[in-house]
């Protein structure tokens, strides 16, 4: 538990990417997929989007966002309940940061998955609202997964707000279907908002295992989704937030008036390009997780490898962790395959959270490469301390 008035706080994980993201020589913790050249996707274009691009006007868009757009994305939750006017768009991280600005107040209590994205749990600590962690657990049968007794315990006093992260950053955890009703007749009986950050659904490796989206069967829920990770376009900087709940999504919308006020019209057409194409984007990006993870795979046959990690197969995502055998630091770790290899990790102290763990990522079509070169270097020395 933590709360308090110094938040928030310096973001550890955007400091770490500041510093290394484009000067690493092989990023393998990246969170998102594989972009694109924009000359693709504008080619991809229904002729419809294509006039619209043709004649677009570098001029202010609706606040709502883009009618065409809204009405791509609410089809994709194929739920009667959610039609267009229950969207809106934004910024990813701006979903997030409007969310616990306008829904939360001092001395309200938050349970979050944990660990996660910072900002998912920061922001609801700069407001003074008090926020309990729902831990992620593992094991050599289940993998990384999130116990339910616990969420149940946890919502046994009152809260405002579960803020849920499926599939999860940064292990890659699922909850199966039968789960998933589960945390959400918890949750309703509660009488709880429920954020749920869906920034990764779209890549699980067994197409059966999606999990309907929390804002199509929970009136009280807010789904945040977007263009940077599963679909790999993070340079539109386009998401949206979309709830049965007009209340709820109003009082975002008027926050959001105090940040972008209304998004790029060019990022928004090309947006509808990848929606109109989304199919093709979300196999593509599965073929490239699932390669990399092959490659990973492989590698952990190696004795020297797994003498000293440990590697849970994840049910969906674009990353995973990566444990480090006898509490070894994964901090010091990561700063010396770097500076001995050029293979850039993440330690799981940028995510506030134990220091034996690395986050690594499958999305980019350099991962298997990446692999290799850490194998190699691993084979060279290049082991914990």
């Amino acid at each position: 538990m933590a709360e308090g008035s110094k938040y928030p706080r310096p973001f550890l994980l955007e400091r770490y990417f500041a510093e290394h993201e484009f000067t690493a020589p092989n990023l393998l913790c990246a969170s998102d997929c594989e972009s694109l050249p924009m000359s693709e996707l504008v080619d991809m274009m229904s002729e419809d989007t294509r006039k619209l691009w043709d004649n677009l006007q570098l001029g202010y868009t609706d606040t709502h966002g883009h009618p065409k757009l809204r009405e791509e994305i609410a089809k994709m939750y194929a739920c009667d309940k959610i039609t267009e006017d229950k969207v809106q768009i934004l910024v990813p991280a701006e979903g997030i940061y409007v969310a616990m600005r306008s829904l939360l107040k001092p001395g309200d209590r938050v349970v979050a998955t944990w660990p996660g994205y910072q900002s998912l749990t920061e922001i609801a600590l700069a407001q003074g609202a008090r926020v309990d962690h729902w831990e992620v657990r593992e094991n050599e049968e289940r993998g990384f997964y999130f116990d339910l007794e616990e969420l149940d315990q946890l919502l046994m006093e009152p809260c405002k707000c579960v803020i849920v992260n499926f599939p999860h950053n940064p292990t890659g955890a699922l909850p199966t279907h039968e789960e998933w009703e589960v945390i959400l007749r918890l949750v309703a009986q509660s009488r709880a908002i429920l954020f749920c950050d869906e920034m990764y659904r779209g890549l699980e490796y067994v197409e059966g295992d999606r999990l309907p989206s929390a804002c199509t069967l929970y009136k009280r829920a807010i789904a945040l989704s977007g263009m940077s990770k599963a679909y790999g376009m993070p340079g539109l900087r386009i998401g949206w937030l979309v709830s049965q709940d007009a209340e709820l999504l109003s009082a975002c919308a008027e926050y959001r008036d105090y940040c972008t006020i209304c998004a790029s019209g060019p990022a928004e057409l090309l947006s509808i390009a990848g929606l109109e194409n989304s199919d093709t984007f979300l196999a593509r990006n599965k073929q490239r997780v699932l390669r990399t993870i092959g490659a990973l795979e492989e590698m952990m046959r190696d004795a020297d490898v797994t003498a000293h990690f440990t590697f849970r197969r994840p049910r969906a995502g674009p990353i995973t962790l990566i444990g480090l055998r006898g509490g070894k630091s994964s901090e010091a770790y990561c700063n010396r395959l770097i500076k001995e290899s050029g293979v850039l990790l993440m330690p799981t102290v940028m995510l506030e959270w134990r220091d034996n763990y690395m986050r690594i990522g499958f999305g980019r079509d350099s991962g298997p490469e990446c692999v290799r070169l850490w194998h190699k270097a691993i084979k060279g020395g290049v082991v914990p301390h």
